[in-house]
């Protein structure tokens, strides 16, 4: 995906934590994030299939170069199916019924692993768009914050969401920069995209995170505020998917 998709990703990451803390009280705040959503899903979807296309003339060479590796390596195939297995799993989630807000509810506990569910925010068209989808931030100790994100792919926009990532993560991808490592891995036998920071000194709290989809259908992420990758693995096996049917 496109650098600047990511970027974009990245900042509506943060700004969703925000609205989920408030509680979507705020009319204003609900209507920012409308289309502060939109705008990022749309982008990256643009950007995801077109990286590059906006500087064709300049760079030519540097495509052909790219395109050459990625024959000898094998990944041209591998996104050639993941194009294809794309196409056939948006198809297949447009014709599901999205999830009613009960039931998104149900996939966040009071509790989860001994820690209180402090804040929600969810439902079928909650955000003003057309998706069954819900989040929640748990409290941990040493003042850790966890928030749980579930995606329906069903209907038109869940399955363009669902669809997309599930493309990404059939790619090899693993990528380290001085502020973090993301590397798409199997996580308790689930293909998962994940991040970790890396902190500046000894003893700085690290941040991660892990999403990863269920049934070909649920997109799940979780977000760890101070939890290390390893910590936040664990959690997976805490969730429960079993009222995801």
């Amino acid at each position: 995906m496109h650098t600047f998709a990511v970027i974009l990703l990245k900042y509506l990451d943060a700004f969703l934590l925000k609205v989920v803390r408030y509680n979507f009280n705020n009319q204003s705040m609900r209507k920012q994030f409308k289309y502060a959503w939109v705008l990022a899903l749309s982008t990256a979807m643009l950007l995801g299939c077109n990286a590059g296309s906006e500087s064709k003339d300049s760079d030519q060479e540097d495509a052909g170069r790219n395109m050459s590796a990625a024959k000898d390596s094998g990944s041209l195939d591998s996104m050639e199916d993941g194009a294809a297995q794309m196409e056939l799993q948006q198809a297949n989630l447009k014709k599901l019924t999205k999830m009613s807000d009960e039931e998104v509810e149900s996939f966040f506990p009071e509790t989860l692993n001994g820690w209180r569910r402090s804040a929600y925010a969810g439902g079928n068209q909650a955000y003003g768009v057309d998706v069954a989808s819900g989040h929640a931030v748990y409290e941990a100790q040493d003042d850790k914050e966890l928030m749980l994100t579930l995606t329906d792919g069903a209907g038109e926009t869940g399955a363009a969401i669902v669809s997309l990532m599930a493309m990404g993560l059939t790619m090899e991808s693993e990528k380290e920069s001085d502020y973090e490592v993301t590397k798409n891995e199997h996580v308790h036998g689930f293909r998962a995209a994940t991040r970790e920071t890396k902190p500046k000194q000894e003893g700085n709290v690290v941040d991660s995170d892990i999403a990863f989809i269920y049934k070909d259908r649920y997109l799940i992420k979780l977000q760890g505020d101070g939890f290390k990758l390893d910590e936040l693995k664990d959690i997976v096996t805490k969730l429960p998917i079993e009222v995801l049917k």
